[in-house]
C-alpha cells in the first residue's frame, strides 16, 4: 500500500513538472519584444531566439519549422543582427547587395542622424533559393553600424512575409 502511494504521488509530481516544461517551451516561440540599450526588434510569433555567448551576432533568430527535400537541414526563415564599428556604411551595404544575390530592391534613406539601407535580393546556393532582406543602420549616435539580415527559403516566402515586414518595421536603434 505504501508503494502504491509514494508511486502515485510520483506520477503527480512528473505531471506537474511535464505541464510546466510544456508551458515554457511554447512560451519561447511566442510573440515579444527584445529591448537593449542601442536597439529594439520585435520576435514575431512562432519564432525562437536562442541564447549564447559564443555568437558573431548581437541578436538571433530562427523558424521552429525547417525546410523539405534538398533544404531539410535548413531553417525556414532566420534572422541575425551583426554590429559593425570599424566598417563604413557604404562598405556595409556594398557587401550586403554582393551576397544578396540577384538584387529586388535597394532604397537607402536619412532620417535624422541615421543612414537607412533595405536591400531585398534572391540567391540560390547549392540549388537551394533564398530570399534575403536586409536593414542596414548607421547610427550616428552611437558611431555603428547595424545590419539586420533576414533569410526565409523561398517556397515558404507567403508564410513569413508577415513576419519579416514585422521585423524590418519594428527594427529601430535607440
Amino acid at each position: 500500500m505504501e508503494i502504491l502511494i509514494i508511486g502515485g504521488a510520483l506520477v503527480a509530481l512528473m505531471v506537474y513538472v511535464s505541464t510546466r516544461i510544456k508551458k515554457s517551451a511554447a512560451s519561447a516561440f511566442e510573440r515579444e519584444t527584445i529591448e537593449t540599450g542601442e536597439f529594439s526588434i520585435i520576435k514575431p510569433e512562432d519564432f525562437i531566439s536562442p541564447t549564447g555567448d559564443n555568437s558573431e551576432f548581437v541578436f538571433t533568430a530562427h523558424s521552429k519549422d525547417f525546410g523539405t527535400g534538398e533544404a531539410e537541414e535548413f531553417r525556414q526563415a532566420q534572422t541575425n543582427l551583426r554590429v559593425y564599428t570599424d566598417a563604413g556604411f557604404d562598405e556595409v551595404c556594398q557587401n550586403a547587395a554582393q551576397s544578396a544575390g540577384k538584387i529586388i530592391s535597394n532604397e537607402t534613406t536619412e532620417s535624422g542622424n541615421e543612414k537607412i539601407c533595405f536591400l531585398n535580393g534572391e540567391k540560390t546556393e547549392n540549388e537551394i533559393e533564398t530570399e534575403v532582406f536586409y536593414k542596414i543602420v548607421e547610427s550616428g549616435k552611437q558611431n555603428k553600424i547595424y545590419e539586420l539580415k533576414i533569410s526565409v527559403l523561398s517556397e515558404f516566402r507567403g508564410d513569413y512575409s508577415a513576419a519579416v515586414n514585422e521585423m524590418l518595421q519594428s527594427f529601430t536603434i535607440k
